[in-house]
C-alpha cells in the first residue's frame, strides 16, 4: 500500500471514530429519554404523598423525563417540533399579569411555573413520540399501567388500604386512587379506556374486554358524574368519527341523527330528578355518593358560576391571577367557597381576557388537529400502533366536556393526551 493510501485510510478512521461515538451516544440518549418518559407515563396517577403546591412523586419523574429528553435532544441533533406555543404564551402571560395584581401573587406565580413544566412535558412527549416504535412504547405503557392501577385500586378497596383506594371522610365511598381527587381519577380512567380502544391492547380479545370492564368499574367507583358523562361523550364521538373514517360522511351523519333522537327520547322519558333522589336515599354508599349527589352538585356549580360572574366584574379584564377564586370568595364571605367552577370560567376570572383568548386558541387548535386526524390516514408504521385514531379524538372530546364542569388543565394526563394528539398530527400522517 502506498504512503498516500495509508495516510488517507488513517484519516478516514479518525473521522469515523467521532461519528461512531456520536451515534452511540445519541442511541443511548434515545433509550434513556424513552425509558424515563415511559416511567413518567406509568406513574401518572402517583400524586401521593402530596408535596408543596400540590406536587407529588410524579412531578419528580416528569422532571427526570425532561432531563433525559434534553440530553437526547442535545446529542442527537434531531429537528424538534413544538405545539401550542402561542396559545400558552397568552394563557401564561395573562396569568402572570393577573397574579401580579391579584390577592395571592406567590401562589399565582407558582401555578404559572407549573403551567410551564406541563407545557415542557407536552413538548418532550411530542418529540420522543416522533417515531412509531417510541410511540408504541409510551402508549402500551399507559394502557398496561392503567390496568395495573385499576387493580391496585380494587385491592385497596378490598383490604381497606385508603392510600390505594383514595377514600376520605369528606368524599365518603368515592375512590380517588393516589390522585387525591375523584374527578381527576375519573378523567384518567376515561382516557385510559379510550387509549385501550385506540391501541387494541391487550391483543387477545378476551383480555381486552376484561380490561374494559376493570377500567369501567374503576371509573364507576370514583362516583364522578362528570366522568360518566365524559366517557359517554367520548364513546359517541369516537363511534361517529370511526363511521366517518370507514364509510363516509353520510353514514356518520345518519348515525349522529340516530344517536341524537335516541338520546332525546331517553332523556324526555326519564325523570332524572326522581332517580337522583332515590339514589340519594340508597343504602348503598357508592350509589348515594355518586349518582345520589348529582342534584346537589348541579346546584353547587350553578352557585359557583353565579359567584364567578361577580368575581370577574370586580376583578376587571386582566383577572386576579391563578388560584385566586377561593381566597376571594372566602374574603367576601360568599355562601359557597371553592376553587373555580371549570377551566373556561377560571381562565376568564383569574387570567383575564388575555388568558381566556389563549385558552380559546388552545382548544381551537386541538379541535383543528382532531379534524385533521379524522380526515387523514396515518402512515403504515403509526397505523400499526394506533389502530383506531377515532378513539383518541373521543378521549379529547370527553375531556373537553369534563372541563366545562371541572378544572383539568393543570392535570398531567390531560397534557399527555394533548401531546398524543399533536404528535400524531405532526409525525404520523401519511
Amino acid at each position: 500500500m502506498s504512503e498516500a493510501a495509508t495516510i488517507t485510510l488513517q484519516h478516514r478512521r479518525r473521522v469515523a471514530r467521532p461519528q461512531t461515538r456520536s451515534r452511540v451516544k445519541a442511541l443511548h440518549g434515545e433509550r434513556l429519554a424513552v425509558a424515563m418518559a415511559a416511567i413518567a407515563v406509568a406513574a401518572l396517577p402517583l400524586l401521593a404523598p402530596h408535596g408543596p403546591a400540590n406536587s407529588g412523586p410524579e412531578d419528580v419523574l416528569i422532571g427526570l423525563a425532561l432531563a433525559g429528553f434534553l440530553l437526547w435532544a442535545g446529542t442527537s441533533g434531531r429537528r424538534l417540533r413544538f405545539a401550542f406555543g402561542i396559545p400558552m404564551a397568552l394563557f401564561i402571560g395573562g396569568g402572570a399579569l393577573g397574579a401580579l395584581a391579584g390577592p395571592v401573587p406567590d401562589a399565582g406565580l407558582t401555578a404559572i411555573v407549573q403551567d410551564m413544566i406541563l407545557l415542557a412535558w407536552c413538548w418532550a412527549f411530542i418529540n420522543i413520540a416522533s417515531s412509531a416504535h417510541r410511540l408504541k412504547v409510551l402508549l402500551s405503557t399507559w394502557v398496561y399501567s392503567s390496568i395495573g392501577w385499576a387493580t391496585l385500586l380494587f385491592i385497596g378497596l378490598g383490604t381497606g388500604v385508603t392510600f390505594l383506594s383514595g377514600q376520605t371522610t369528606r368524599e365518603g365511598s368515592r375512590t380517588a386512587l393516589t390522585f387525591g381527587d375523584p374527578n381527576v381519577c375519573a378523567n384518567y380512567f376515561v382516557i385510559s379506556i379510550m387509549l385501550l380502544w385506540a391501541t387494541g391492547r391487550p391483543r387477545r380479545r378476551a383480555l381486552r374486554f376484561g380490561a374494559y370492564g376493570l377500567l369501567l368499574a374503576a371509573l364507576l367507583s370514583t362516583g364522578s358524574n362528570s366522568g360518566m358523562v365524559s366517557v359517554l361523550v367520548a364513546t359517541v364521538v369516537a363511534t361517529v368519527v370511526g363511521i366517518e373514517r370507514k364509510a363516509g360522511v353520510v353514514p356518520a351523519l345518519t348515525a349522529s341523527a340516530f344517536i341524537l333522537v335516541g338520546g332525546f327520547l331517553l332523556v324526555s322519558n326519564l325523570n332524572l330528578k326522581s332517580i337522583q333522589q332515590k339514589a340519594y336515599a340508597s343504602p348503598h354508599a357508592f350509589i348515594r355518593d355518586g349518582l345520589g349527589r348529582g342534584e346537589v352538585s348541579v346546584d353547587q356549580r350553578a352557585t359557583l358560576l353565579h359567584e364567578s360572574v361577580g368575581l370577574y366584574e370586580a376583578g376587571g379584564p386582566l383577572g386576579t391571577g391563578p388560584v385566586s377564586t377561593k381566597p376571594r370568595l372566602a374574603a367576601e364571605l360568599a355562601p359557597f367557597v371553592k376553587e373555580a367552577h371549570n377551566d373556561y370560567s377560571a381562565a376568564l376570572t383569574e387570567r383575564g381576557v388575555i388568558g381566556a383568548v389563549g385558552l380559546l386558541l388552545l382548544m381551537s387548535g386541538l379541535i383543528v388537529r382532531s379534524f385533521s386526524l379524522a380526515k387523514t390516514r396515518l402512515t403504515p408504521a403509526f397505523a400499526a400502533v394506533v389502530l383506531k385514531p377515532n378513539a383518541i379524538i373521543g378521549a379529547l372530546a370527553g375531556t373537553m366536556v369534563a372541563e366545562t364542569v371541572y378544572e383539568l388543565l393543570h392535570v398531567r394526563q390531560v397534557w399527555t393526551l394533548f401531546a398524543i394528539v399533536a404528535g400524531l398530527v405532526i409525525w404520523g400522517r401519511d
